[in-house]
């Protein structure tokens, strides 16, 4: 008779058993969504930042074909207003000739810095802030002097799971300290 009595009692305590360990076993499937989520975010930052990074850099090495591949094919860039350039290939040609002209007369090396991003991901496009500056070799002094210092605001998106520009407009931030103070006088 007690052999009878532990198949129900055994029965018994594996559904007591799975009724409490049901509600945490099913609590930990959002929280791995949740945290899949936040490393996608992550993930995203990451590659934008890297696009923030390449966007200077191929520019200082005037690699004018990286650029351009940089933005999407329906892109915008500018100032703002209704002088944006349209379009990667019109972008491109834009900065090639901006820069290989050197209307300032700047002696190499010249670098294009960005610091003090701000993004927001949400799927496949994002926004970001950030501030950027453009430097160059002072020679009577012998030292690096700021040439301008702007504000950018971008829309991303991710396209073929790279993200690029979508519309780059950039403001200015006011003029570098020295050129401020110079003005002053």
């Amino acid at each position: 008779m007690s052999e009878n009595r532990v198949g129900p009692c055994i029965a018994a305590y594996a559904g007591m058993f799975l009724a409490v360990i049901a509600p945490v076993l099913n609590a930990a499937q959002p929280v791995d969504k949740s945290l899949a989520a936040r490393l996608q975010r992550l993930e995203d930052r990451e590659a934008i930042l890297e696009l923030f990074t390449a966007y200077g850099a191929t520019l200082d090495r005037h690699d004018f074909a990286a650029f351009g591949q940089l933005f999407a094919e329906d892109a915008e860039y500018g100032g703002g207003g209704p002088g944006l350039t349209r379009g990667r290939a019109a972008i491109q040609a834009q900065l090639e000739k901006q820069i290989t002209s050197n209307p300032m007369n700047l002696p190499p090396p010249n670098n294009h810095l960005f610091f003090n991003p701000a993004i927001q991901v949400d799927g496949d496009h994002a926004t970001a802030r950030s501030l950027g500056a453009y430097v160059a070799p002072d020679p009577p002094t012998k030292t690096t002097r700021m040439v301008f210092f702007v504000a950018y605001q971008d829309v991303l998106v991710r396209r073929d799971g790279r993200w690029l520009f979508q519309k780059r407009v950039i403001g200015s931030s006011g003029p570098p300290a020295r050129a401020a103070s110079a003005a002053a006088k």
